[in-house]
């Protein structure tokens, strides 16, 4: 049986924009002090970051690539805000302050869904060729692969 992981990464959500942003600032030699991710909406994933903030809160941690120097904040669950998130602070050269603030909206369930389907084409392949365990290949899609603790 194919297995794919747990908590899938939106097609542009703010675990893919949040995690794209901080490996620019590497990429573009800025030394992260912090970063923010305020999560506060009205999507059932919000309700889960609110509910069962532990797993849920490793689980966003797990998608970004300094996760250490990130703090995650499930402020609550309003259902007229959809989904809204992110704040990084950086210091470039000289030390020169930057600030980031991202206010990103989308509609989860549709940036989900794509996900979800290429992740089905991707069991039911590995299904058909026989392949069963984790799929390697899944890993891009999910904010925890197989093999990260959450």
């Amino acid at each position: 049986m194919p297995l794919l992981g747990d908590d899938l990464a939106s097609q542009f959500g703010t675990s893919v924009v949040h995690n794209a942003l901080l490996r620019l600032l590497e990429e573009r030699g800025l030394t992260l002090v912090s970063s923010y991710q305020v999560n506060l909406g009205g999507t059932e994933d919000f309700r889960n970051l609110v509910e069962n903030s532990n797993t849920k809160k490793q689980s966003k941690l797990n998608a970004l690539s300094a996760a250490d120097k990130v703090e995650l904040a499930p402020l609550g669950y309003l259902p007229q805000l959809r989904s809204q998130k992110v704040a990084i602070e950086a210091q470039g050269w000289g030390e020169t302050a930057i600030s980031l603030d991202v206010k990103l909206k989308v509609h989860d369930p549709s940036g989900a869904a794509g996900v979800n389907i290429d992740l089905v084409r991707m069991a039911a392949s590995a299904l058909r060729a026989g392949r069963g365990g984790y799929l390697a290949e899944a890993s891009s899609l999910l904010k925890s692969p197989p093999g990260t603790a959450i």
